[in-house]
């Protein structure tokens, strides 16, 4: 998610962020999940007995609970601050509810991966966002 600006610059969507929460950083979203990779590794290298086999089948059933949530962060999800609009393939605008103060936009890249930007609902900044992005994608691209 964004906190900040989503700029668009010949061509190219850069996003500054301005005041992030902590919990909301690269840093974090992908700190996190890789602690409880480390921490399953880990059990392996305890001593032998009950305690590390409790500890292995724990680890491993929470492991594969936060699986999605990891491969998601680490592999789909774009980190990128400059992504060039020739790169944008389709655009996907979510309303967290009907009367909700923020809209989701998804961009999806071609490359596979996302990018989840966060607008204001009553400064209406998405709707013109929205326009020059799809405008560009239906532009027919030269080779």
């Amino acid at each position: 998610m964004l906190y900040g600006k989503a700029i668009i610059e010949k061509d190219i969507l850069h996003i500054r962020s301005l005041d992030v929460p902590f919990s909301k950083t690269i840093l974090a979203q992908l700190l996190i999940p890789l602690l409880f990779v480390a921490v399953f590794i880990m059990q392996f290298f305890r001593e032998e007995g009950p305690k590390r086999n409790i500890g292995i089948v724990l680890w491993g059933i929470l492991m594969l609970t936060r699986l999605p949530e990891i491969l998601d962060r680490l592999i789909r999800r774009s980190y990128a601050s400059r992504i060039p609009l020739d790169r944008i393939k389709a655009i996907k605008v979510e309303e967290e509810e009907p009367y909700g103060l923020n809209v989701n936009v998804t961009i999806h890249l071609r490359n596979g991966r996302y990018r989840k930007l966060v607008f204001r609902k009553l400064e209406q900044q998405y709707e013109p966002f929205i326009e020059t992005i799809t405008h560009h994608i239906t532009q027919p691209q030269p080779a």
